[in-house]
């Protein structure tokens, strides 16, 4: 976002509906933050434009998949080089089981959230795709009971 960009209270109300469901049809967003259709569309071609809204996804229900399972690795690098912690998240992150990796400080650098078909696959992931890298020093995994995740940013 460039810094002249300024938001109003109306392009917030269309970034939260937005981000609750971005299939509604520019119509219906325009009536929910009274304006014309025309510049309610221009207001959402503005806040693409600018970055601001970076794009819409499909939320799906894991299950649909064979997917029952989540889990959490939380893993320790022995080095931390920016290129080799880059080039590790973006790998992982290509992995059809990760939902997100995320670099965080403290006593384990990097969190993958996975969504796994069971027990053994999560072992079988562990194994085959994080334990044989050899600058990974330990792994430890929690399983996941509930998950419960806001999407809609709101201005603070």
């Amino acid at each position: 976002m460039t810094s002249s960009h300024h938001l109003d209270r109306t392009d917030f109300v269309i970034l939260e509906i937005l981000q609750n469901n971005a299939l509604l049809p520019n119509k219906q967003v325009a009536a929910e933050v009274n304006l014309s259709p025309s510049a309610c569309h221009e207001r959402i071609k503005r806040l693409k434009d600018s970055g601001i809204l970076q794009s819409s996804h499909a939320v799906v229900d894991s299950k649909a998949y064979g997917v029952g399972f989540e889990a959490m690795f939380f893993i320790q690098l022995d080095r931390h080089e920016a290129l080799l912690v880059e080039e590790f998240m973006q790998e992982v992150v290509g992995l059809p089981e990760v939902k997100s990796v995320t670099l965080i400080s403290g006593a384990y650098d990097i969190v993958a959230h996975l969504r796994v078909r069971d027990i053994d696959h999560l072992k079988s992931l562990a194994f085959e795709k994080f334990t044989k890298r050899a600058y990974i020093t330990k792994i430890e995994s929690s399983i996941i009971y509930d998950f419960k995740e806001s999407r809609v940013q709101k201005p603070l």
